[in-house]
């Protein structure tokens, strides 16, 4: 059966090449593929009207399974699903309803509250800063999950807040970052796809410290990334590849990735930040990891 499963890709804003969200969800697909032979076609964001007319075209020619990832998808794939109750879709970092629908969501909050504790450890001019991309649901909620952690080391320290609004500028994450480095923070957590890779030019410029998202980036910056919440949305891609190919697919479920799972990450730490990122700092990131993951940690970030 795997050889005869084809499966359509539809990406999220900022195309491949991100090093984050599209990137890691190919790496995903490609494994499928490696381990299971399924065919596949990925399409680049386009809007949403151009991409619902790609996932209608593939269910049209009875693709197997159409993924779609990001909440920017949410609304064409509900609409294409409706239109086509006996094609498979799944949408990862959304919720979505159709008996015909698998769902991924992530609970990032686990680990924007690490990278929090973190950055509320490490930071020595008492202000820290956050860059997101677009303004989204997710995005704020990252947002509440990392300030909450900043606040639990110590309620005074300054929180910078900034939002490119969208993730594919490069060049206005770098200015965001270079603000905020200008203003006092020396300690920026950025979640902007590929805005975000400007805000790592910066802070390699500026010789101060960020936090990143998506994929391990401490390679483009290594005196620069003390760390990156790795979110890894290539394992929910696979994950719903593989229970097709197995015949066990199932519409109407909300797969939740966190932790425990391994959806959410933490990257190593550097040879290059092991005296800033003591072994008693890592001891205390993971006590709270585990707490978190236990429940002992609930943060509020609706």
């Amino acid at each position: 059966m795997s050889n005869k499963v084809k499966v359509g890709l539809q990406l999220s804003v900022g195309r491949l090449g991100d090093l984050s969200f599209n990137d890691s969800a190919y790496a995903g697909l490609k494994e499928a593929q490696r381990k299971y032979g399924v065919q596949f076609e990925t399409v680049s964001w386009q809007n949403p009207l151009h991409n619902a007319m790609t996932m209608e075209n593939w269910a049209k020619s009875g693709y197997d399974l159409i993924i779609t990832i990001g909440y920017g998808n949410a609304t064409p794939l509900s609409d294409v699903a409706a239109r086509y109750p006996k094609s498979r879709f799944a949408i990862v970092d959304y919720a979505a309803e159709g008996h015909n629908v698998w769902s991924a969501t992530y609970r990032e909050y686990e680990g924007d509250y690490v990278v929090g504790v973190l950055a509320g450890l490490v930071t020595q001019s008492q202000i820290v800063g956050f860059i997101g991309g677009g303004v989204t649901p997710i995005v704020k909620r990252i947002e509440n999950g990392f300030a909450q952690g900043v606040k639990s080391v110590d309620s005074s320290i300054g929180f910078i807040s900034d939002y490119v609004g969208e993730f594919d500028d490069p060049t206005t994450g770098r200015i965001l970052a270079e603000t905020q480095y200008t203003l006092g923070a020396d300690v920026i957590y950025q979640v902007a796809g590929r805005c975000g890779l400007g805000a790592i030019e910066a802070a390699k410029e500026f010789g101060k410290l960020i936090i990143s998202t998506g994929a391990d980036h401490s390679h483009l910056a290594p005196n620069s990334v003390i760390t990156s919440r790795i979110k890894d949305v290539g394992k929910a891609v696979y994950d719903v590849v593989e229970s097709v190919v197995q015949g066990r697919f199932q519409g109407g479920v909300v797969q939740s990735y966190g932790f425990s799972n391994g959806g959410l990450i933490m990257a190593p730490i550097r040879p290059e930040m092991v005296e800033l990122i003591t072994p008693s700092i890592q001891k205390i990131m993971q006590d709270i990891q585990a707490d978190l993951i236990s429940g002992k940690i609930k943060p509020n970030v609706d």
